[in-house]
């Protein structure tokens, strides 16, 4: 694997447990969570302000939603074809991309627009922009990076 693909094999195996055990909060009944998972949520709301995960807006359930049944099983499907090296994989990627880095500039807006109003300091405002940022960031480029890979790759597929 190149280098670029072997950052995006590690940022979808790590994301695996990340959204196992946080992100899969927005969707799953509280009653239904163990203690431990309830006690890294409330440790995250409180410790980075996210007024987002602890009122939940039905935009945001929807997202989580999406991540349950689409992007999660994305995680273990382009891990694996990047391990492959498959390169149909980078359509996959593309549209993940795409609806992650979406999904984060939500997160990213709300925040920015509702966080003051949340009783946030400008400090714990740019505290909680910056956790979400590379959420943002490396979708955005793997979105970009992915999508002209894939027209390359159809470009050449039609000049043989």
């Amino acid at each position: 694997m190149n280098k670029r693909d072997t950052f995006y094999y590690w940022y979808f195996v790590i994301h695996i447990p990340v959204t196992l055990v946080m992100d899969l909060t927005i969707v799953i009944p509280s009653e239904w969570q163990p203690a431990w998972q309830k006690a890294l949520l409330a440790f995250h709301i409180n410790t980075n302000k996210d007024f987002l995960l602890r009122e939940l807006p039905l935009w945001l359930k929807i997202s989580g939603a999406f991540e349950l049944f689409v992007q999660l099983p994305i995680f273990f499907i382009a891990a694996r074809a990047l391990l492959r090296q498959c390169q149909k994989v980078y359509v996959l990627m593309t549209v993940y991309g795409f609806n992650a880095f979406f999904t984060t500039f939500l997160c990213l807006a709300y925040a920015w627009r509702d966080g003051p109003a949340h009783g946030l300091t400008n400090g714990e405002l740019t505290n909680l922009l910056a956790l979400y940022t590379p959420y943002f960031l490396i979708p955005l480029f793997m979105m970009v990076d992915c999508g002209v890979r894939t027209t390359r790759l159809i470009g050449k597929a039609k000049t043989d």
